[in-house]
């Protein structure tokens, strides 16, 4: 009886030192990162010159490389099926631009911020005046029809400043905007590193369109992941932490929001830092040469960008 007493506490043991060890062991041992990003949703995830690119993507790869692991993507048709998919086991961690918000955070476990944004919105020129600068000043136009992306935070602000026949939910910020240049609405709502990405790639409309670029709300966007793994958590805000102190933001941030180098324009003229200062670092020309190394595998392994 001894004996089997011992067999039995033993494989409670074992299923609990299982169960503790969640997906942060799991994705090791099975050398897999699987990450869900957010389609078309520049500059965090988009095609440009036939690459994956953007600043979820580059955080995702730099991930991987970090844990010694190689990383695969989906991407879930609708914003509002990265969560399911997460927590149905399709994806190990959601970055996709996602805010953090106290509904998210029933379902799932949010890292630290890593990315600050404000919502911000187009509309049409003929309709601002000079004193129309931020999204709350929409407020003034009388019946102005306003689009957002469905099951957003935007469609939920939305929906406490304008009456609900005035909004007009689309399935992308790219169908919004679509919808705005086709005069089916009046203004659209983003967030603000789209708005200020959609305004210097799209010069001929500057006659048109008015960009409402001036703070009006304070957003954070963090990593999503299944809930039970305080592990995986901890090491992801460590993640953050170091990215954010040895100026990895900074350099994703200069990329892909100041140069903007692949839009495939002329390089910007302002600079939130320089560039220099920013590349001189050994260990960021390193990361530099990793990310490009790890596009080109992808690329030349999947034979398209996705």
């Amino acid at each position: 009886m001894k004996r089997i007493t011992t067999w039995f506490l033993a494989l409670l043991l074992l299923a609990a030192s299982s169960a503790l060890a969640g997906d942060m062991q799991r994705i090791m041992e099975e050398k897999e990162l699987v990450v869900s990003l957010n389609r078309d949703t520049p500059p965090f995830c988009m095609v440009a010159k036939g690459r994956l690119i953007g600043i979820d993507v580059d955080l995702a790869r730099l991930m991987a490389e970090e844990m010694g692991v190689k990383v695969k993507f989906i991407f879930p048709a609708a914003y509002d099926e990265q969560i399911p998919r997460l927590l149905a086991g399709e994806a190990d961690i959601v970055i996709a631009a996602m805010t953090r918000t106290p509904e998210r955070g029933l379902r799932v476990n949010f890292s630290a911020p890593y990315f600050e944004v404000s919502q911000a919105a187009l509309v049409h020129a003929k309709l601002a005046t000079a004193k129309t600068q931020s999204y709350f000043d929409l407020v003034e136009i009388p019946g102005l029809r306003i689009g957002v992306k469905g099951q957003t935070t935007m469609e939920r602000f939305a929906r406490k400043l304008f009456a609900a026949d005035r909004i007009k939910t689309y399935a992308g910020h790219d169908e919004a905007v679509a919808a705005l240049l086709n005069a089916e609405v009046d203004a659209t709502v983003h967030d603000s590193p789209f708005v200020r990405v959609w305004q210097k790639s799209h010069p001929e409309y500057a006659s048109k369109i008015k960009a409402l670029l001036a703070p009006a709300t304070s957003e954070h966007y963090g990593f999503a992941i299944r809930k039970g793994d305080p592990d995986f958590l901890a090491w992801l805000n460590l993640f953050i932490a170091q990215a954010e102190s040895d100026g990895t933001m900074d350099w994703l941030k200069h990329i892909y929001l100041v140069e903007m180098n692949w839009l495939g324009g002329a390089p910007a003229t302002d600079t939130l830092l320089d560039k220099e200062h920013l590349l001189r670092d050994k260990f960021l020309a390193r990361k530099m040469e990793l990310l490009e190394q790890r596009r080109l595998e992808e690329m030349q392994k999947a034979g398209a960008p996705y």
